[in-house]
């Protein structure tokens, strides 16, 4: 077999194994798993054993033997619970698919319902600003929303927003965005 023909089938094994591995991890994302577990307001454990880290979610610390709690975090906590545990959901796996810490990165879904907007536009967790992501963007509009209608962490501490034309909070409202 000539050079040129060796690489065309290295090129094309290369292509093959791609696909593989793509329909491998969506057909992995796409399949709805239980929700064993939630650590706190941004951080989950499917049935089977994979930790999961909600992109774009910045929820409060609670109480655990690495660190001290922060305000809300309980309440944070409790509320995603309340959204996913022993509830199946759907993951959609980030890029890069797996932090530092070994959890995977996703959207994670009940239903039709984007739980990752759903705890920041609800006022129980910040949106995570440090990392790109596609939904970032919106996930600020919801977290301004929170702020300007006081829920959740922002309860009793408004947002310290300047009023613009007509008294209007900047920042305030996205439309019913969310569900």
């Amino acid at each position: 077999m000539g050079r040129s023909a060796r690489r065309t089938l290295a090129a094309g094994a290369a292509v093959v194994l791609a696909l593989c591995v793509g329909a491998y991890v969506f057909a992995g994302a796409s399949r709805a798993r239980l929700v064993s577990h939630v650590y706190d307001g941004d951080t989950l454990r499917l049935a089977d054993g994979t930790k999961v880290r909600l992109i774009g979610v910045d929820a409060p610390e609670v109480e655990s033997p690495y660190g001290r709690g922060e305000p809300y975090g309980e309440e944070s906590r409790k509320f995603l619970a309340s959204l996913v545990e022993g509830r199946k959901v759907s993951l959609t796996i980030g890029d890069p698919p797996v932090d530092r810490y070994g959890r995977t990165l996703a959207y994670v879904y009940v239903g039709n319902v984007l739980v990752n907007g759903r705890i920041i536009r609800e006022g129980w967790a910040e949106a995570y600003r440090r990392f790109p992501h596609p939904m970032r963007d919106l996930f600020v509009a919801y977290e301004r929303e929170a702020r300007s209608k006081g829920l959740g962490i922002w309860a009793g501490r408004r947002a310290k927003q300047k009023a613009g034309p007509g008294g209007v909070l900047r920042g305030a409202g996205t439309g019913g965005l969310a569900q």
